[in-house]
């Protein structure tokens, strides 16, 4: 896609006549949009981005009604795997079974398992209810942060995320709100509760919050050492099954001529935008990445991906990020171009 839009640049900047016409097309798009009018514009792709945010989220959560999920999965995982390390059980042999011969099985860490230990206070399905509403509540509060519409509710990462009980919302809120001088523990159990969490900390470049972060995972080895051993030894078969049950998630990481390319645009990325590029490595990066990881995007959201990210096909996400860097670094020197076909158009009328 890059090599053709070079390429047609580079072919219309030396043939007259193309860029004439290209520079009249230009020209036509924009009496079209000054006779329609920016407001109507803006309204009509907000009709239509809420048509395709419901149409999404229509087909993904009826394909998990029609396949047995249970609502509140990821979070009931979450609960065996705690209640089972309660119980002097191994916490990563915690499961849900979706139908007869589909399992998915607890992949948190200890600091994670550690800092929902309070969750055996309640039976499985008081603490599911509590933490589905705690999830659609956080929901709520990122889209009036963000000021977006209620709609936006249906962004089918989003919407996953509601369903499943994932924390990944909640995280993304404790994200948030640690943006203040008060959010040092937002960090913290964000971090604690998934460990991905510290990547927009460090672009965020709240170093001192990565610190404090670390330090209270490396904490919870002091309350519960016997299950980082337990972890640690476990570790190369919890993520290869994380992986399979995943079947390599979203991300670009198990694929090398993905990964590299992605890698590059990230780090090109970073040196211009740290911020930018530390909320999208995770969806774009991050092993056995899941589809609802796409929220991680929200805080530096376009058209582009709101769109393209909203399509529940794995590897999409690293290809439409790499499209966003490619867009960043060339819209101006593209759109310099755009204005001198259109202003080589707007002469040769004055001419004719």
């Amino acid at each position: 896609m890059i090599a053709i839009v070079i390429a047609v640049a580079g072919f219309a900047s030396t043939k007259w006549p193309v860029t004439r016409s290209l520079g009249a097309g230009i020209l036509r798009l924009q009496a079209t949009r000054d006779r329609i009018g920016k407001d109507r514009l803006r309204i009509l792709g907000q009709a239509g981005l809420a048509v395709w945010f419901a149409g999404l989220t229509y087909g993904r959560i009826s394909q998990f009604v029609r396949a047995n999920f249970p609502l509140g999965q990821d979070i009931r995982i979450y609960y065996r795997g705690v209640a089972q390390w309660l119980h002097g059980g191994d916490p990563w042999s915690a499961n849900v079974a979706v139908g007869k011969h589909v399992v998915f099985y607890y992949a948190g860490s200890p600091a994670t398992t550690v800092l929902l230990a309070p969750s055996a206070l309640l039976s499985e399905d008081q603490f599911t209810v509590l933490w589905l509403g705690l999830t659609a509540l956080s929901a709520l509060a990122i889209i009036r942060w963000f000021r977006l519409p209620l709609w936006w509710l249906l962004f089918p990462p989003t919407a996953e995320a509601l369903y499943s009980g994932n924390p990944q919302i909640v995280v993304l809120l404790l994200l948030l709100l640690g943006a203040g001088k008060a959010g040092v523990l937002a960090d913290t159990v964000s971090v604690a509760l998934k460990v991905y969490a510290v990547i927009p900390l460090i672009g965020e470049r709240r170093l001192r919050r990565v610190g404090l972060a670390l330090a209270l995972t490396v904490a919870t080895f002091i309350v519960a050492p016997s299950l980082w051993i337990e972890y640690l030894g476990q570790f190369g078969a919890i993520s290869a099954r994380l992986a399979q049950e995943s079947v390599n998630g979203y991300s670009a990481f198990y694929y090398p001529l993905l990964l590299i390319p992605t890698a590059i645009a990230i780090a090109l990325l970073w040196r211009r935008d740290p911020k930018a590029a530390a909320w999208l490595a995770v969806p774009a990066l991050w092993p056995a990445s899941e589809f609802h990881y796409s929220t991680f995007a929200m805080p530096v959201m376009t058209p582009l991906l709101a769109v393209l990210l909203a399509v529940p096909i794995q590897r999409l996400a690293p290809f439409v990020i790499m499209l966003y860097v490619f867009w960043r670094f060339a819209s101006e020197p593209v759109q310099g171009r755009l204005r001198a076909w259109a202003a080589l158009a707007s002469a040769g009328r004055a001419t004719s």
